[in-house]
């Protein structure tokens, strides 16, 4: 029998429409509310009319919010973007006052206090725990000033939060160069990029895959330090909303009676302080640091044999230099054999294979059902069962306004609370931003490409296949430091050499719809004609080059995860004010991987401002990265 696929949601919205559901969104939290304060006192709380209920409502609006927040990191239309900023900012606001209510609260602490846990099943203790701190987190423990200084201090996070994604979406801009500048990029690459009518400079954006392709490709050095130096200047505007962040979230924390916010985030995670955290990081670093430097010494000799230094816009060139040299491991070739669409096409049946999926392409879904025409659709099923279980959608190519790094966002949660209800609709979306196909190539992914679209294929089938009874819960809502580990494991698949020639297929065999197509060759240029799967020699050696200056890159991720700790467990709140955020970004970077940068000081750019790491998501968390 033929499984009923449910109807797509729709995309197709303006301005208003968002700030319409918006507002009922928040007229139902305020009905919802009422009925429930009205009906209930302290004295009959109970889990099922008092904790439900909440449940109800915070599963409702995480399905709106998150769907309203969608549209500022994917719509092409900046008045969308930025009427979806507002729309969230509206939503998280009415949220954030349900968790300042004290009749609410009163009645929340009455099960909290009163509850019988051992005839609650787990996910219910954890939901009803959760519950309770969050109307702690929010001040309702506190009296008199405290308590309204960290209400203000909540809502103004939400505003910041909001500020600060919303500016990542913005134009970062170009860096112009003459042609000979940009030497080892490929002519076709240099070609493609946007030419200055008035000069005949080609513009390189300073987008992830584009700033990449010239770290890694270009020859002259000059141009690699630009490039890099811009990229870690972009959003000049997040800096101060940055800092605020962090002040705020330090000082709330405080007042909240913990020594920082790193030990407030603590208390439902893995490692359970701040100071469990610095210890993996200083044992990582002690083990690793005799093995950065060796390799350090290695890319030195090679760059220059008279030792002159070694910079951080120098590594990935000199790296991939040393993968061609040393290892007979060439990415650029090796990008032949994973073409974007059908490398990806791939990795779906290779999830199919994983888990018991049947996983269809839903070719003909155009118009409202997709929010750009370059998204792609897959229905999700259970293979054995034939279950629906959501839609996957993929949007790869960079544009305009779009988040610029790699993600998986969850459009629509599941649940199953209240109890007798469907499954409701889970949507899932791969975001990321493979360089654009060229006139004689379809877009290629270098390996480490393939590696993180297929870590963020892990999140998205992680929300795919999550079965929760809240959506608080659902998919890769666990444990905050355990979110990375399903992703992380599935990341060694493409490291096996069966699952590499599994993913391959030489993009001479690519037709122009992105099919493969062994009569129909338009990329066919090559004599004789390659292999169609990427050859066992090249696996080998790449798999036998992996642990090739692995000091260095994981130095550079405990870089991150220290920076992380540093502005989220400060010694004091005037060391936070007085912190100077981006000169313990670049010195942290800078000592711990070994690589200089500018000289003379470090305030040469403000990285840590042009992601959404440690805003939202892995905020006193990078550590889970490792």
């Amino acid at each position: 029998m033929k499984t009923s696929i449910p109807e797509l949601p729709s995309f197709h919205v303006s301005p208003s429409q968002l700030t319409h559901s918006a507002v009922d969104s928040i007229k139902e939290i305020q009905t919802a509310t009422k009925q429930l304060l009205d009906k209930v006192t302290p004295r009959d709380a109970t889990f099922e009319n008092v904790v439900l209920s909440m449940a109800k409502i915070d599963n409702d609006i995480k399905r709106t919010v998150q769907f309203l927040a969608f549209f500022q990191a994917v719509s092409p239309s900046l008045e969308l973007r930025q009427e979806s900023s507002v729309a969230v900012s509206m939503v998280d606001t009415a949220y954030l006052e349900l968790f300042q209510d004290e009749n609410l609260f009163a009645l929340v602490d009455a099960v909290h206090k009163n509850c019988d846990e051992s005839q609650m099943g787990i996910e219910d203790r954890k939901f009803l725990t959760k519950l309770h701190s969050t109307f702690v987190d929010n001040g309702l423990g506190l009296k008199g000033e405290n308590k309204k200084r960290s209400q203000e201090i909540s809502k103004r996070l939400v505003e910041l939060r909001v500020a600060f994604t919303e500016n990542l979406s913005s134009d970062p801009g170009y860096v112009w160069k003459e042609e000979e500048d940009l030497e080892g990029l490929g002519a076709e690459r240099i070609q493609a990029l946007p030419l200055y009518p008035s000069n005949g400079q080609r513009g390189v954006p300073l987008k992830k895959a584009y700033v990449n392709a010239v770290l890694s490709s270009c020859v002259r050095s000059e141009t690699r330090k630009e490039v890099f130096l811009r990229s870690q200047r972009i959003f000049p505007e997040n800096i101060e909303v940055f800092k605020e962040i962090v002040i705020l979230r330090d000082e709330r924390a405080r007042l909240l009676g913990f020594k920082s916010y790193a030990h407030q985030q603590a208390r439902s995670k893995l490692l359970k302080s701040p100071q469990d955290v610095k210890t993996m990081l200083d044992e990582l670093s002690r083990h690793l640091l005799p093995i950065a430097k060796m390799e350090l010494e290695a890319l030195q000799r090679a760059k220059d044999p008279s030792g002159s230094p070694f910079y951080l816009w120098d590594f990935d060139y000199h790296h991939d230099k040393m993968l061609r040299d040393d290892h007979q491991v060439d990415h650029d070739l090796i990008a032949e054999y994973f073409p974007a669409k059908v490398t990806i096409q791939r990795m779906l049946s290779v999830f199919e294979t994983i888990f018991s999926l049947r996983i269809e392409n839903l070719n003909c879904i155009q118009g409202e059902h997709i929010w750009h025409p370059e998204v792609k659709v897959f229905s999700v099923l259970d293979r054995d069962s034939s279950t629906f279980l959501g839609f996957l959608y993929l949007d790869i190519y960079p544009r305009d306004g779009k988040f610029n790094h790699a993600a998986n966002f969850n459009i629509f949660p599941s649940h199953s609370v209240p109890m007798g209800i469907d499954r409701p609709l889970v949507c899932t979306a791969l975001v990321c931003n493979v360089a654009h196909p060229l006139p004689d190539k379809p877009a290629l992914l270098k390996h480490h490409e393939v590696i993180t679209l297929f870590h963020e294929l892990g999140h998205a089938f992680h929300d795919l296949l999550g079965k929760s009874k809240y959506a608080t819960f659902h998919g890769h809502r666990t444990v905050a430091d355990f979110v990375e580990a399903p992703s992380q494991l599935l990341e060694y698949w493409c490291w096996v050499p069966e699952c590499l020639q599994r993913l391959s297929c030489h993009y001479s065999y690519v037709s122009p719809d992105d099919d493969e197509d062994d009569e129909c060759d338009p990329f066919m240029n090559h004599s004789p004609r390659p292999p169609k799967e990427i050859p066992g020699s090249f696996v080998e050696r790449l798999v036998e080059a992996r642990s090739v200056n692995q000091g260095i890159l994981t130095m550079r991720q405990i870089a991150f995860s220290s920076f992380d700790l540093e502005i989220h467990c400060p010694a004091s709140h005037g060391a936070i004010k007085s912190m100077e955020i981006s000169e313990i970004y670049n010195s942290l970077l800078q000592r711990t991987t070994l690589l200089q940068g500018p000289e003379n000081d470090y305030q040469w750019g403000h990285g840590y401002a042009t992601t959404p790491h440690y805003i939202w998501g892995q905020e006193a968390n990078y550590y889970s990265y490792l």
